[in-house]
């Protein structure tokens, strides 16, 4: 792995956790970044916010449709039993702030970017495949007893 890919994770972990401490209450404890090209993360939501610049790529962040709801409760105030039609606003919101957050590190670093507007997948036997050349590394966390992932796809130049 590459000294600014190894950056870019060091980032993108750092601004997944602030994120979901700040936002969601919860501290995430992180496991060890997966490199590949065919990763299929269990997950029934799927949200996806793009960047350009300097690199271009994408943010994925996916979960299970628990995870997502107590994700969406405790960002909304109320109990994952409660959250009905807000969730996929919700985790949009959260993709978005972790993309936002990694953007603003990734500039201060000197790799300025454009970010786009989330976009969330919800359903179930799905998963995401890019048909252009990327390098893709999956960032796997525990929020309690719930796995979440964190993705970055980055464009090969």
């Amino acid at each position: 792995m590459s000294d600014t890919m190894r950056q870019s994770i060091d980032l993108l972990i750092e601004s997944t956790r602030e994120v979901f401490v700040m936002m969601v209450g919860r501290e995430l404890h992180f496991g060890m970044p997966i490199e590949g090209e065919a990763l299929r993360p269990k997950s029934n939501v799927v949200a996806t916010v793009s960047f350009a610049g300097s690199d271009s790529g994408v943010v994925v962040f996916y979960s299970t449709l628990a995870a997502a709801n107590e994700i969406a409760g405790a960002l909304l105030g109320m109990s994952p039993a409660d959250v009905n039609g807000e969730m996929p606003d919700a985790i949009g919101e959260i993709s978005n702030m972790i993309a936002g957050a990694f953007r603003t590190k990734m500039t201060e670093a000197g790799h300025p970017w454009v970010i786009s507007i989330p976009t969330v997948t919800v359903g179930s036997d799905f998963y995401t495949k890019y048909v252009s050349d990327v390098r893709r590394i999956l960032c796997p966390f525990q929020m309690d007893d719930q796995e979440v992932f964190v993705e970055l796809i980055l464009t090969k130049s």
